[in-house]
């Protein structure tokens, strides 16, 4: 009788959780369909006269870059074509700011005024992207005349100096165009690297472990979590991740264990099954599992503790899955030799050889 009293009381014990933050890498992947034998890109831009001219000294067609592919002068597999139009000035001034001047005690000591000019402008974008035999992939207006922008330049000390520089608006407007297209140049790699890159990314990610001293899985329930938790570190996004299954095996034993041990409808038992679901699915995620990241997600759900956590992972985890199939992938982990890439054209021809 006395050692019943003595396992209920234990397993009665208090359950406190706190978020505990872990780091992990894996490979994005396209996040729009797009035949995955495409790993090759060609940049074509044309410009008005003075963003041409603004750029005589530069190469503006090697600064795209699409995160994963390999940029070739021809024969890519698909091309990106950036159509800018020229700025057009529509206003200039002088913006004055008023800075307070104050001692090392705080007290204000005094004002003084800075002069900047100041452009308003419009220019117009637009991007077209087609693949190797002509089929559109995207067409979209960038940015568009209707669209007001302020150029900002230099603060001076006098107005008189900040007015000078607009006297000189061949010089101003050129640096401006030059980085009007740079800048959207820019804009266009993210946007490209998102929807159709393969870019390395490191995330930082949190669970909810067990933080009640006095409890008897406290230090099981710590120590396997730190398992996982250097074992996801180790996670290389151009590395297989089956050593890391292999590792974490012990780990996720011992979780199994522990909820068929704490299995009664006690708001304790709930919540450490709650911590142990979380985790696995996250961890499950991770090691790109979503089919046993779902299982995890959906048994949170049903264990009916924070069961919005547990549809949140579900989505995720049927995201993933998602993501995968439609880049025919088992994985988010896997080398990637750009170099070797090569355009349609010399996949045929090898492929004849």
């Amino acid at each position: 009788m006395s050692a019943f009293l003595l396992t209920t009381t234990l397993l009665a014990q208090k359950v406190d959780l706190d978020r505990y933050s872990f780091s992990v890498s894996y490979r994005s992947l396209p996040s729009v369909e797009i035949d995955t034998s495409f790993h090759t890109f060609q940049f074509d831009w044309d410009a008005g006269p003075l963003m041409k001219l603004s750029t005589m000294k530069d190469r503006p067609e090697e600064a795209l870059e699409i995160e994963g592919w390999r940029r070739l002068t021809t024969g890519a597999h698909i091309t990106v074509q950036l159509r800018m139009e020229d700025i057009i000035i529509m206003k200039s001034d002088v913006s004055q700011r008023e800075e307070t001047l104050k001692d090392k005690n705080g007290n204000v000591t005094g004002k003084r005024n800075w002069y900047a000019p100041l452009l308003t402008y419009t220019y117009a974008a637009r991007v077209l992207v087609k693949d190797h035999k002509g089929v559109q992939l995207q067409q979209y207006q960038a940015v568009s005349r209707e669209t007001q922008h302020t150029y900002k330049g230099t603060e001076y000390p006098s107005r008189s100096a900040a007015a000078n520089i607009l006297l000189n608006m061949m010089t101003v407007t050129t640096t401006l165009s030059r980085d009007v297209l740079y800048d959207n140049i820019q804009r266009l790699t993210n946007s490209l690297s998102r929807q159709y890159g393969y870019g390395e990314l490191n995330v930082t990610d949190q669970v909810w472990i067990l933080d009640s001293r006095k409890h008897p899985e406290y230090e099981k329930f710590r120590a396997n979590w730190a398992i996982i938790k250097n074992a996801l570190f180790r996670l290389n996004p151009n590395e297989p991740v089956d050593d890391v299954k292999e590792e974490v095996k012990p780990a996720v034993a011992y979780f199994e264990k522990v909820r068929k041990r704490y299995n009664s409808s006690s708001k304790s038992d709930r919540k450490l099954r709650y911590a142990s679901h979380y985790l696995l699915a996250k961890m499950y995620y991770y090691l790109d599992e979503p089919d046993l990241a779902v299982k995890e997600a959906t048994d949170l759900v049903l264990n009916d503790y924070d069961s919005k956590d547990g549809r949140y992972l579900e989505s995720a985890a049927f995201n993933l899955k998602q993501l995968l199939n439609m880049n025919k992938r088992k994985t988010r982990h896997f080398p990637l030799d750009i170099t070797s890439f090569q355009g349609p054209r010399a996949d045929l021809l090898y492929s004849v050889q």
